[in-house]
């Protein structure tokens, strides 16, 4: 199992195994592969989205949007990609493939645009901390990008096979009945979108580091395996959650001085995101 994180004796492993695991679809982990290699350019990236049919034409879509307003139309996936530029396509592409298996139509108080438009931001947060930590962090940007596109997966995959039960969940926090979702959800369940994420990552076999950030990024103080991964995942959803709800940038935690990014980049950071939020709409718009 990755990272250590289960037991086989677990009564809450065995309650998460009862519900139904989707697969992902064909290609999808040799695509996931390819969108992290640093070093791949957009003619490369382009020849492996045309594989898939179904993303190559969402993002000539977006090329094509309001947003990007080019001067004329783009009809080709590698001038797509070249003026979306890599972050924004490798974003893109692995929402939308990890997303094919899931329906939150059933669950009226999940907002799916919100929750796009936080893991597409936190995605973008947590490549630019990499780059600003002291010493040089240990994972690649495009690593630490897909580590925040996939943190939050157990939250889609409970709204999926439980809505009613999250919807409930929702609705609490909604109402201030709970404090967080977190612990709404463990009220309602027994357990976390955080443990059912690690389960699904595990299920799927993704990589360790990737699994262990969608286990453990809510903590802190996080001191297990691939700690400068969930660190930097956590401290991206602090910095998303102020940018969503317009807040100053948060003060400093255990997490910053972890991974010793100074207050003047966390600020460049925060400010960046905030500069990238309409932008980060647009897309979640298309994802949904």
């Amino acid at each position: 199992m990755s990272a250590g994180l289960y037991h086989s004796d677990d009564p809450t492993l065995v309650q998460l195994s009862t519900l139904k695991l989707p697969s992902l679809p064909a290609g999808t982990p040799y695509l996931l592969k390819s969108l992290t290699d640093e070093n791949i350019d957009f003619v490369e990236l382009a020849a492996i989205v045309e594989k898939f049919p179904g993303i190559a034409g969402k993002l000539i879509s977006l090329v094509n949007s309001a947003w990007s307003a080019p001067t004329s139309e783009v009809t080709s996936l590698e001038a797509a990609c070249s003026r979306l530029g890599l972050g924004a396509v490798r974003s893109t592409s692995i929402a939308l493939a990890v997303a094919a298996p899931f329906n939150p139509a059933q669950c009226p108080a999940f907002d799916l645009e919100y929750y796009w438009c936080s893991v597409l931001l936190t995605a973008d947060a947590a490549s630019r901390l990499g780059a600003v930590s002291v010493p040089k962090h240990e994972y690649e940007p495009a690593s630490l990008r897909a580590a925040g596109l996939l943190h939050s997966l157990g939250l889609l995959w409970l709204v999926d096979r439980l809505p009613h039960e999250l919807d409930g969940a929702l609705t609490m926090v909604k109402n201030n009945q709970a404090g967080t979702l977190q612990q709404a959800i463990f009220d309602v369940l027994g357990f976390d979108q955080m443990l059912a994420g690690g389960h699904l990552g595990d299920s799927w076999s993704l990589p360790d580091p990737l699994v262990a950030a969608m286990v453990h990024y809510a903590q802190v103080d996080y001191g297990g395996p691939y700690r400068e991964m969930v660190t930097t995942v956590g401290l991206s959803t602090r910095l998303v959650a102020a940018t969503l709800k317009n807040e100053s940038c948060p003060g400093q935690d255990a997490r910053q001085a972890s991974l010793g990014i100074s207050d003047e980049n966390l600020n460049s950071v925060f400010a960046q995101l905030n500069g990238q939020l309409a932008k980060i709409r647009d897309i979640a718009k298309l994802l949904i």
